[in-house]
């Protein structure tokens, strides 16, 4: 929904303007005073004259300011489209010559990341905050380095005509800091700005990247008092968003309230938080943050699970399988994978009764199948020996199969996880397959005395890498476990 606040003497050529394209009426309402603005709403205020196009505090569209024009009706059109996100009708009311044109041409190649040229750029004379939002976001074919970038931000927010605008600045500023993990200087940046009059979209804006930073500076052991600060802001833009009716900005903070609530061990605020979010999501028809929101969801779950409560390990798989209608193996490959390897990884954890033991083993084996058919070794090395570790750990467990031996093809795995992990590359992750590679060799069958003297050279050469690669304590008790028992065993033979 469009407003136009106007004065009573525009208002009949403000109305005659909207009235003269068919329907238009319907997504717009014209107004005279500030009271009879509905949220929510982008504003167009016509006044003296002049057309102004309120500030975007709600990343709806991008954050290039449209400067203010002469009123015509041509010129009030061609910026209601572009409130309403119709650029190309936009255009049709103004030639190519004017400002306006060259404006909102611009903001559309940032909004769809199409090339800015230096003609484009040099064409009109762009205010510093423009020229920030082109350098950060745009496709600019003359884009500034990181450093550089800064630099005109601070010079941008220093020339601010007033308040407002120096803190959408400094929004936009702020991104850029936590995008480059410059997290303690964006800190210093929010609590520095100290505006006499800004509107409540700019205080809520303030208080949203106040607990962002915060929340990204965040280690461990957690303070309380941080966490509790963190959650009260986050609390306080909720409701923000609520009374304004901007369900999907609620939901977004919904996510991180709801990680907060979880590093406060409040599951049952975790929990309702995530929910909420969900719910908005699906109300708003945005699949992709409902994909993410239950994905959120599904993990906390399974944190939960592992965590002394085994009661949410089938409510996660739930929720994973909720993410799995919206993350697809066609549409997003990655995410698919990904999930899978976390339901495998529930499935091989999740107590159950024998009898259920071979169905839950079953859905293990496919699901770690479809994580390693994405991550392949060729072209995620990695992301496959991780795989192919815990697949061959869970291996270990499942019941005897009929048609191939699991500790075989464990081994295989381990084996081939071993490869990528090599002792130069990742020691600490070698040492911990090698630690559950001989678990493994405790079980496996060796088919003559040759074998299994063999096997026992085997892990020999296995425990002596591993203490020559030993990162710390707990894994070096490990490795002594297995040395004591080989040795006794040795004895024995």
């Amino acid at each position: 929904m469009l407003t136009l606040l106007t004065t009573i003497s525009h208002q009949q050529n403000v109305k005659n303007a909207i009235a003269s394209v068919d329907r238009l009426g319907e997504l717009v309402a014209i107004v005279t005073i500030n009271s009879d603005i509905q949220q929510p709403t982008k504003l167009v205020e016509v006044k003296n004259n002049i057309i102004t196009k309120s500030l975007d505090w709600h990343d709806t569209e991008p954050p290039y300011i449209i400067p203010s024009e002469t009123y015509t009706d041509e010129n009030l059109l061609a910026i209601v489209f572009y409130s309403l996100g119709n650029y190309q009708k936009a255009l049709e009311y103004i030639s190519e010559n004017s400002t306006l044109h060259q404006n909102i041409v611009i903001a559309n190649h940032i909004q769809f990341e199409y090339p800015i040229s230096k003609a484009q750029y040099h064409a009109i004379e762009l205010s510093k905050h423009n020229q920030c939002i082109i350098h950060h976001y745009g496709n600019y074919v003359n884009r500034l380095q990181i450093d550089e970038v800064e630099k005109k931000y601070q010079e941008a927010i220093e020339a601010a005509e007033n308040d407002e605008l120096r803190i959408f600045t400094a929004k936009h500023y702020t991104n850029l800091l936590i995008d480059t993990q410059k997290f303690v200087k964006a800190e210093t940046l929010i609590r520095s700005l100290h505006p006499t009059s800004i509107s409540e979209e700019a205080k809520n804006a303030l208080k949203v990247q106040l607990a962002t930073v915060m929340m990204q500076q965040l280690q461990l052991p957690f303070e309380k008092e941080t966490l509790a600060t963190i959650q009260n802001l986050f609390q306080s833009s909720i409701e923000f968003y609520e009374k304004n009716q901007l369900k999907v900005n609620a939901g977004l903070l919904l996510i991180d309230a709801s990680e907060i609530a979880n590093y406060q061990q409040d599951f049952a605020g975790s929990n309702g938080y995530i929910n909420k979010a969900i719910h908005y999501f699906k109300d708003e028809e945005v699949p992709e943050f409902y994909g993410e929101a239950n994905l959120h969801k599904a993990t906390l779950l399974y944190l939960w699970s592992k965590n002394g409560q085994p009661q949410y390990y089938k409510p996660a798989i739930n929720a994973f399988q909720d993410t799995l209608k919206v993350f697809k193996r066609d549409t997003h490959p990655k995410k698919f994978a990904d999930i899978h390897h976390k339901m495998a990884l529930i499935y091989s954890e999740i107590p159950v009764s024998p009898e259920e033991k071979p169905i839950w083993t079953a859905f293990c084996a496919s699901s770690f199948k479809e994580a390693l058919a994405f991550y392949t070794k060729e072209d995620y090395p990695y992301e496959n020996a991780m795989i192919s570790h815990n697949y061959a750990t869970a291996l270990i467990n499942f019941p005897e199969a009929k048609l191939h031996d699991n500790f075989d093809k464990a081994y295989n795995l381990f084996e081939a996880a071993l490869e990528v992990r090599t002792a130069n590359k990742y020691p600490s992750e070698r040492v911990s397959t090698i630690i559950n590679q001989l678990e493994l060799f405790w079980l496996m069958h060796n088919n003559s005395d040759k074998e299994e003297i063999k096997r026992l050279d085997e892990m020999r050469n296995k425990i002596n890498e591993a203490k020559a690669l030993v990162p710390d304590a707990e894994m070096l008790k490990k490795i002594t476990f297995h040395e004591v028992k080989l040795e006794s065993l040795k004895a024995i033979l």
